[in-house]
């Protein structure tokens, strides 16, 4: 069997604790190629060195660090679309995409199309965000759910008790993204 080599579409990848939740629900699926989602932060918060030193350490952990690849591309349908052709049509095509957005996920799905790829059986697909688009079909892209409307939700919150006086110190809060499967994911073809 051929070792296949992990990857990512999107911008520079950020935050270690959503490369270890990917990579350890990837696992599950026995992929040899995986890769964390992505996002977009200020160059002086995240250096891009440090951004791929994380995904790297996340991959060592979980997986063969060395079959890791990241595809840099734009959050959009045409970026996702451009970031997949460039790894789906290369010498060591991947098993998997992790797109840094359900948007850019759709665009991974039209190229794996073009290319005669089915999903999820040749090619899994993943996105982030778990928007409404993830679930039309005939996409259904498994997606991170981020818990993004409680997190609006708490700011707008947040930002009226500061507005209105009753708030004076800055609120540290979390959430706990949930993987969302639905059709585009599966174990690789044996």
């Amino acid at each position: 069997m051929r070792r296949r080599s992990s990857c990512l579409v999107g911008r520079p990848v950020v935050g270690l604790r959503r490369h270890r939740y990917l990579a350890r629900r990837t696992d599950r699926l026995a992929h040899r190629t995986r890769g964390p989602a992505c996002s977009r932060l200020p160059r002086r918060r995240r250096p891009p060195d440090h951004l791929r030193a994380a995904y790297r350490a996340a991959m060592t952990r979980h997986g063969p660090a060395d079959l890791a690849r990241i595809e840099r591309s734009g959050y959009s349908e045409e970026g996702g679309y451009r970031g997949a052709m460039a790894l789906l049509t290369s010498a060591r095509p991947p098993t998997a995409i992790f797109a840094g957005a359900d948007v850019a996920a759709t665009g991974a799905f039209r190229a794996a199309a073009e290319l005669d790829l089915r999903v999820p059986e040749d090619l899994s697909l993943a996105g982030y965000n778990n928007t409404s688009v993830a679930a039309l079909a005939p996409v259904s892209v498994t997606s991170v759910d981020q818990a993004g409307t409680m997190m609006g939700e708490t700011a707008a919150r947040l930002l009226l008790e500061r507005i209105e006086g009753r708030r004076d110190r800055a609120v540290v809060m979390a959430s706990t993204p949930h993987l969302i499967p639905r059709g585009s994911s599966g174990p690789p073809r044996r």
